[in-house]
């Protein structure tokens, strides 16, 4: 397809800003955005004189309007372009192909080169999230520079954004043999099932890869309580330990059932453990003053609207934090862990701070998630990295 280019002034105040790096693209940086209409449109950035400062896309995502692509005015944005950012994040990742993990990412957005699209390997089923529609015009090419250097069993895709307030609706299939899913995946010997054609989520959240590592050294013979519990992974991981039980929690009974079979897949009896079908955050506020638990892994979504419940995780995480301390025994785990874009791993330690300081309480921090080899962010954004903390209530 022939690819709009469009001339754009950078405002001074945000000239150093993409010079050194900067790789998100919002509209306050510019004079002026309104002539740029197609998503994909690349955008020809440049100072009030003409001087050029960097390539990149126009795509509408969260509070951006786009991600810069290249600094070489001279680089085209084509098949070639893709398949060597492609083989450098692969060249990155040679050891998770021979080592511990059959999920892993391959391609980390900004933190790879380019923002709006990440790549997952499961086991060589392979999942291409387009998060803006800009990027999403790219498909062809990311997906030729893909099959050159990949083997591989499948390639799937999801498309999370909206087109006029609508999803992007399509078979998820594109390439290869489709997968007979739920298939498993194995991390340091613990199994989990997959899904790559059910929907935004698979299942399983790489993600939290490191925090489940943890786990499994951590919580022997203690009282186990997972909230927003998903799947059931940090639960599964957790019994690996050798904790003496388990609760989880979570709204829905797609939670429960695949809870159940994620333990069932490692002899596990789900039975001999407790699973809640609840809101999480009900269960919290109903929670009586007994109950209480050795170890609390504490995981809420990044933001709840709804006509009974309103959670956003930079103004209202402190607080939730406060009310789950009261659910972990002294000396227990807490284990707080967020998706949000909006906090970076000092803003989360410092909602932990501030919510034993409210309740005049001390801790101590036992572990705070690395930067997993994976997940590479800019060093300009490290909010966009996964943050987890794990904590000991004194």
């Amino acid at each position: 397809m022939s690819r709009e280019l469009y001339p754009v002034v950078v405002k001074p105040e945000w000239i150093e800003s993409i010079q050194s790096g900067y790789p998100a693209l919002r509209k306050e940086m510019f004079e002026a955005l309104h002539h740029v209409k197609e998503a994909g449109g690349l955008l020809h950035l440049m100072t009030e004189h003409k001087e050029y400062l960097a390539t990149g896309y126009f795509g509408k995502q969260e509070k951006g309007v786009g991600w810069t692509l290249s600094m070489d005015e001279q680089e085209a944005i084509d098949v070639a372009f893709f398949k060597q950012l492609f083989e450098k994040a692969l060249d990155k990742r040679n050891e998770f192909f021979e080592e511990y993990s059959e999920a892993f990412r391959i391609f980390n957005g900004a933190g790879d080169g380019i923002g709006g699209l990440t790549i997952d390997c499961y086991d060589h089923h392979y999942l291409i999230t387009f998060e803006n529609e800009g990027i999403y015009t790219f498909r062809p090419l990311i997906l030729e520079a893909l099959e050159s250097l990949l083997n591989y069993r499948s390639i799937y895709e999801k498309r999370d954004f909206l087109v006029d307030l609508q999803p992007v609706k399509g078979d998820d299939f594109l390439k290869g043999e489709r997968g007979d899913f739920p298939e498993v995946a194995q991390e340091y010997g613990v199994l989990y099932e997959y899904d790559l054609d059910a929907g935004m989520r698979t299942g399983f959240d790489i993600a939290q890869r490191e925090l489940r590592r943890i786990l499994l050294d951590s919580v022997e013979r203690k009282t186990v309580l997972n909230l927003f519990s998903d799947t059931g992974t940090l639960t599964v991981a957790a019994l690996y330990g050798e904790a003496a039980r388990t609760t989880s929690v979570d709204f829905s009974t797609r939670s429960r059932n695949k809870t159940k079979d994620n333990l069932m897949l490692n002899s596990f009896t789900p039975e001999k453990q407790k699973i809640i079908v609840q809101d999480a955050f009900d269960y919290i506020e109903q929670a009586d003053k007994k109950t209480r638990f050795d170890v609390v892994l504490f995981h809420p979504p990044v933001q709840v609207n709804t006509r009974t419940r309103q959670f956003r995780t930079e103004q209202d995480l402190a607080l939730w934090i406060q009310k789950v301390i009261h659910l972990t025994n002294r000396g227990g785990l807490l284990a707080i862990t967020t998706d949000s874009p909006a906090l970076d791993a000092s803003q989360l330690k410092k909602a932990v701070e501030q919510a034993f300081n409210k309740l005049r309480q001390k801790f101590e921090v036992v572990w705070e998630q690395p930067e997993q080899k994976d997940f590479p962010t800019p060093p300009s954004m490290p909010q966009l990295a996964p943050k987890s903390i794990l904590v000991r209530r004194k």
